[in-house]
Order: C-alpha cells, then sequence, then structure tokens
C-alpha cells in the first residue's frame, strides 16, 4: 500500500518537471523564469533544505509526509483552479510552484526515515529499489504525458492529475498509519535549539568514517558528472544525430535507470552494498569516459544506457548504506546535509564542464574522457581510503 502509494506520488513528480514550466512559458515567454520554475526543487533545498533535516528529526516523520502531501495537493488544485478560471498571475504561480518544491524537499527528507522504519534489514535495498523503479519509469512517462495534454491545449488536466497524484500518496500514507512508529515529538523549538541539534548532526557526520569518504567521493563524482549534461549537446552538435536521435539517446538512459532500479537488491544481495557503491561508481566513469570514443547513435544510446545503470545502482547502494548506518534519530539532518553537498556540487560541475568544452573550441570528448577517469580513480581511492573496510550491513553481504 505504502509504496503503491508513493509510485502514484513519484509520477506526479514527473508530471510537474514539465507541467509547471510549460505553465510559465504560457504566461511569460521567457526562458529564464520558466528555467527557474523547472528548478523549484532544487531552489526549495537550496532554501529549505538544512532546516528541513533539522525539523523532521524533531519531529513525528510520517506525519510530516502527511502534511506535505496535503500542501502539495492543495498547491497543484490552486495552480489547476488558477489556470482554468484565467486568473493565473505569475508571481502567484511562481509562489505556488517554489512552495510547492520547499514542501517536496520537507517530504524527501522525511520518506528516507519512513522508509527505514517500515522495511528494516535486507527489505531496505528492495524498498528503495522499487521506489527508484518508480521514480525512473515517472520521469520517463510524466513528461510524455504532460506533452501529450499540451498538445491537446489540456494543459489544465496534468496539473489536476498532478493534484490527484499526491491525493493518492496521502490516502496510502493514512492506510498504514498505524505500521509506523510515532516516537514522541520534540517539537520545532527555539533557534538555538535547532542550531544545536543541526550541529550534532553534522558532529555525527564527520565522527563516522565510511561517511566522510563516501560523501567525499560523492562530491567529487557529482562534480565530474557535470559532463553528462553535455550528452544533449554531444548528440545534436559533436555526432549530428536530429531531434529524433537525441530523444533515443535520452530514453536509452531512461532505460539504463529502470534497468538500475530493477538490479541493484539483487546485486547488493551477492556483492555487498558498499563493493556494489564502488563498483558501480567506477562503472559510471568507464562508461561516461567511453562516450568520447562513441561515433553513432547506437554507440551513444548504449553508452548512456550503461552510465545511466551504474549511476543508479551507486546511489541506491550509497543510500541504503546510509540509512542503515546513521542513528534514526539523526537520519533527517545527515540526509540534507548530504544531499545539498551533492546538489551543489552539480551546477559547478556543469559550469566546469562547459566551460573546458568551450576553452577546447567546442569538442567535448576530452571533457567525457577526462570527467570518467577522475570518477573511476575517485572509487578506487575511495575504497583504499577505507571503504573496503565498513562493515556488512543489513544481512545484503
Amino acid at each position: 500500500m505504502f509504496l503503491s502509494g508513493q509510485a502514484v506520488s513519484l509520477l506526479g513528480d514527473g508530471l510537474a518537471v514539465l507541467a509547471i514550466p510549460l505553465l510559465v512559458l504560457e504566461l511569460t515567454r521567457s526562458p529564464l523564469i520558466s528555467g527557474l520554475s523547472a528548478a523549484s526543487m532544487t531552489l526549495g533545498y537550496l532554501v529549505v533544505g538544512l532546516p528541513a533535516g533539522v525539523l523532521v528529526d524533531r519531529l513525528d516523520a510520517w506525519r510530516v509526509l502527511v502534511t506535505m502531501d496535503a500542501a502539495r495537493t492543495a498547491a497543484f488544485a490552486a495552480l489547476y483552479l488558477l489556470w482554468v478560471t484565467g486568473a493565473a498571475k505569475l508571481w502567484v504561480i511562481m509562489a505556488i510552484a517554489l512552495a510547492a518544491g520547499a514542501a517536496s524537499v520537507f517530504f524527501e527528507t522525511a520518506l528516507v526515515v519512513v522508509v527505514k522504519d517500515l522495511f528494516p534489514g535486507p527489505g531496505l535495498i528492495r524498498a528503495n529499489s522499487a521506489l527508484e523503479l518508480a521514480s525512473q519509469a515517472g520521469l520517463v512517462a510524466g513528461p510524455a504525458i504532460v506533452g501529450l495534454l499540451a498538445a491537446a491545449d489540456q494543459l489544465g488536466a496534468a496539473l489536476l492529475a498532478d493534484a490527484l497524484t499526491f491525493a493518492v500518496s496521502l490516502a496510502s500514507l493514512l492506510a498504514v498509519r498505524r505500521r509506523v512508529p510515532h516516537p514522541a515529538r520534540r517539537g520545532a523549538g527555539s533557534v538555538r535549539v535547532l542550531i544545536a541539534d543541526f550541529r550534532a548532526g553534522i558532529g555525527y557526520l564527520l565522527s563516522v568514517r565510511v561517511l566522510v569518504i563516501m560523501t567525499v567521493m560523492q562530491i567529487i563524482v557529482n562534480l565530474c558528472l557535470g559532463a553528462e549534461k553535455l550528452m544533449f549537446y554531444y548528440a545534436k552538435v559533436t555526432l549530428g544525430l536530429g531531434a529524433a536521435g537525441v530523444g533515443a539517446v535520452v530514453a536509452a538512459g531512461g532505460a539504463g535507470g529502470i534497468a538500475g532500479a530493477l538490479s541493484a537488491s539483487w546485486l547488493a544481495a551477492r556483492v555487498g552494498q558498499m563493493r556494489l557503491v564502488v563498483l558501480a561508481v567506477a562503472a559510471s566513469g568507464l562508461a561516461l569516459g567511453s562516450v568520447a570514443a562513441t561515433h553513432s547513435l547506437a554507440a551513444l544510446g548504449a553508452a548512456n544506457l550503461a552510465y545511466l545503470w551504474a549511476i543508479t545502482v551507486a546511489s541506491l547502494a550509497n543510500r541504503t548504506y546510509r540509512q542503515l548506518i546513521v542513528p534514526r534519530d539523526l537520519l533527517g539532518r545527515v540526509t540534507s546535509a548530504v544531499r545539498l553537498l551533492f546538489l551543489t556540487a552539480d551546477p559547478v560541475g556543469v559550469v566546469i564542464a562547459g566551460s573546458l568544452t568551450a576553452a577546447l573550441g567546442g569538442n567535448p570528448r576530452p571533457v567525457f574522457l577526462g570527467a570518467g577517469v577522475i570518477v573511476a580513480v575517485t572509487a578506487a581511492a575511495g575504497w583504499g581510503a577505507g571503504l573496503r573496510r565498513a562493515a556488512p550491513l543489513g544481512g545484503t553481504s
């Protein structure tokens, strides 16, 4: 019941990826404002990411999920009503979009805690894999559905569907309320208390060697994976593929992400989660580097499929290990802190990759190769720095 409800909710996330930017474009025709609306989740993390972790640890995580789903249902219902009545104003749309993005930050942070509560031990990576599978499928199906509705001049229907997906998620949460632990709530507390809680979370993160190594490794990897954003440029400009070809490359990556979600649990049970993290990160580096040697649609599609498969497996194994090792009362803070670090590294990596490509006369091949090598070397360095001594957890190794 819980996983089914979250699968529907993740479809809603996929719908929102395209629905809100299209709504803003209809009002403004501005690529900048449309881009900002598409980045509402990213902006939400930058604004409320750290407070979200502290508050989730102090409050009942399940109630946070319920409250945020109710808020997102109301937000998209409001967008629908504004659209169909012709009363939509840009500043109102942007405010609602940013509020929905902030609600999603709180929801995702609390979800990590509730999933740990509901799926102990080896069941944890299976649950994470199921959620990742739904997320990947939503990112493929959601924009496609919105595109079809927009082409039929039914963008409002996409907004209404978004509201309904969050309502379904809310119903699933209410259905499992007796299965979820409800610890005594400590309340939000004063600013001084919240700061002390945040410092305790960071202190714990820095005190566990394996978490430090994993976090540093992931930051370096995220910087290098900025080269991934050059995939569209590489396909269209370097290889001269048309729109259909670029779409095929993207679809191959989506298939790789789905395959990664399906295979992560099986692989973790056979090689161990920490070993899987390192192997999958190394594989993602090799796949990313292999892009530099591709000269055809088929080869690039295969490289992107392998890359998204590996990075999805690495992400799932990494997330699950962190859920298992971090105490429940610190999990929200640690999760929000590392996600904010990873998120900050992404745009920096994109700027570096784009600038290097421009300096090389528009040739991204050396950038893909260099980024892939650095990622593979980082995986090996992390293993040598102490990940090989990490204790097996959850009965998966």
